[in-house]
């Protein structure tokens, strides 16, 4: 176990905030990165988690056979004030590399052509025995199933400021630590780092990119489940043609590895150990099975893309929880029903 003081924690969070920023602004330049954290929607999450730190100290206190008033309201707040401010500045803070980790994302065609995609397809027949995984999600699931795991896909954009919220609500600074490092880790050495070294479009993006039509098959399917429902993939996929090799917020073009899935598999891990209640455990580790069936289902990405994401995110986590940050409050367990 390595043991630091919670000045060398704050600083470690700090420099992984702000460096992916400063290496964007240098080499790619996009005037909005100083202003993305404090966007209005942005600033409106960090009070949230604040207030929620506050909620969540006020239902201790009442479970516990306390009086919840005005008064210990107060002296809650006054007794640790820094505690109730650090959650917001977390999730600004947690903004900064976000942004960043959009621009690199969209100049990686610029630095890295597209190349591994060829090798990827190849590699995902052989993982599923000769057959492009896709044929056997969609001989599975069919339309309605490529509907329901389509808007599974995309909820995880309304979770992702909840499981910010829970990280930096959190009383438990090696907790809070652990869970700040390991989403940096996935937006910085997954979404970026590694998405240089192994730059790949996906199969959405196939015949674009390479001017094959071997995906054609599988964009006819979403095409005929988007006649039942609109499938969000195709809008998405879309627009970011049509911003291709823009800094625009939210663009870029990259499968391997799959960033999704590693927040998928990141969030399975947090309450798989912080979560009492089963049902929960089980529903975290469906959804993050749901998530890489849905990766090469929509054909965002190939199937190896979910599985290398899944087990660095893995190995990240073991490897951050060797840190504990010294003067820790005890470890409090996350509200469950």
């Amino acid at each position: 176990m390595i043991t630091i003081s919670k000045r060398a924690a704050a600083a470690l969070v700090i420099a992984a905030s702000f460096a992916p920023v400063l290496f964007a602004a240098a080499f790619m330049g996009a005037d909005w990165l100083w202003q993305a954290p404090l966007s209005p929607r942005v600033l409106m999450v960090a009070v949230t988690a604040s207030l929620a730190t506050l909620l969540i100290r006020l239902r201790q206190k009442r479970v516990a056979g306390g009086q919840v008033t005005s008064r210990t309201l107060l002296e809650e707040i006054r007794g640790d004030a820094l505690g109730f401010l650090l959650p917001g500045a977390l999730i600004v803070l947690v903004t900064f590399p976000s942004a960043a980790f959009s621009v690199i994302k969209a100049g990686i065609p610029a630095y890295v052509p597209f190349y591994a995609d060829l090798f990827f397809v190849q590699a995902d027949r052989w993982l599923f025995f000769g057959v492009d995984p896709w044929r056997v999600s969609h001989a599975l699931l069919g339309t309605w199933g490529t509907i329901a795991i389509d808007r599974l896909y995309v909820l995880w954009f309304t979770l992702f400021p909840f499981l910010a919220i829970w990280i930096g609500a959190s009383r438990d600074r090696s907790f809070q630590f652990r869970g700040v490092m390991a989403v940096y880790f996935v937006l910085i050495v997954l979404g970026n780092i590694l998405a240089l070294a192994l730059s790949s479009s996906g199969p959405i993006f196939y015949e674009y990119f390479f001017g094959s039509d071997y995906y054609d098959p599988l964009i006819a399917r979403l095409a005929e489940a988007n006649e039942t429902y609109p499938i969000t993939a195709l809008r998405i996929a879309d627009w970011l043609i049509e911003v291709n090799r823009t800094s625009a917020f939210g663009s870029g073009i990259s499968a391997m590895p799959s960033v999704h899935c590693g927040f998928a598999v990141l969030t399975f891990l947090m309450v798989r150990e912080r979560v009492r209640a089963r049902w929960a455990r089980w529903a975290a580790g469906a959804y993050a099975l749901a998530i890489w069936i849905g990766s090469f289902h929509l054909a965002w990405h190939y199937a190896w893309d979910g599985i290398v994401s899944a087990v660095l995110v893995l190995l990240a986590w073991r490897a951050l929880g060797r840190i504990e940050v010294r003067k820790s409050t005890p470890r409090e367990e996350f509200p469950s029903a």
